[in-house]
């Protein structure tokens, strides 16, 4: 029983094996030559070009269809050689950025007031130093402030019986008590 299953593995592999040499026969013939080809032999099928024309008395068209196109026919080549960076297509167009309007520049800062937004309520002032209290005119808020220090970039430099002066940017001003009201009995 083995001995038949091996047998039968012999003949398929042969049976194979022939089916291969007569597929590559059929597509390679016996007789088939290059050299042959090249040269034109009799007998080769021509194609792309029929007998009669001029081409194919000077030419004769084998196995490749371009070995049939004559040399002198392909100036184009010779003028401009394949393999040329003049021959290859152009660059595709490459779109421009948008151009971005310019911004217009910055409004100016608001112009600083010539005086501070505050009113003098009390000083208290001393041999070296000195002590101005104020209100905001913008928050109500009560400010204290002793000399050389400052608010919103004004600075308290002097403090008098009735007046604090603040300096801001080389400015000065003076603000002074409100004149008392009221006679006090």
């Amino acid at each position: 029983m083995i001995a038949r299953r091996q047998l039968m593995g012999i003949v398929a592999g042969l049976a194979s094996a022939a089916a291969i040499t007569v597929a590559l026969a059929a597509n390679n013939p016996p007789r088939f030559d290059p050299r042959e080809e090249q040269a034109g032999a009799p007998g080769t099928p021509r194609l792309g070009i029929d007998s009669g024309s001029t081409l194919a008395a000077e030419f004769p068209v084998t196995g490749n269809p371009l070995w049939g196109i004559p040399l002198k026919s392909l100036s184009a080549t010779r003028e401009r050689p394949i393999f040329l960076p003049s021959r290859r297509p152009p660059a595709p167009a490459v779109a421009a950025a948008p151009v971005e309007p310019p911004k217009p520049p910055p409004p100016p800062p608001p112009a600083e007031p010539e005086r501070p937004a505050l009113r003098l309520l009390g000083i208290v002032s001393g041999t070296t130093d000195g002590f101005a209290i104020f209100v905001s005119d913008t928050t109500r808020d009560i400010i204290r402030l002793k000399t050389g220090e400052g608010h919103e970039g004004w600075i308290l430099r002097s403090v008098k019986a009735r007046e604090a002066v603040l300096e801001k940017n080389r400015r000065s001003a003076v603000i002074e008590l409100p004149p008392p009201t009221g006679d006090r009995k």
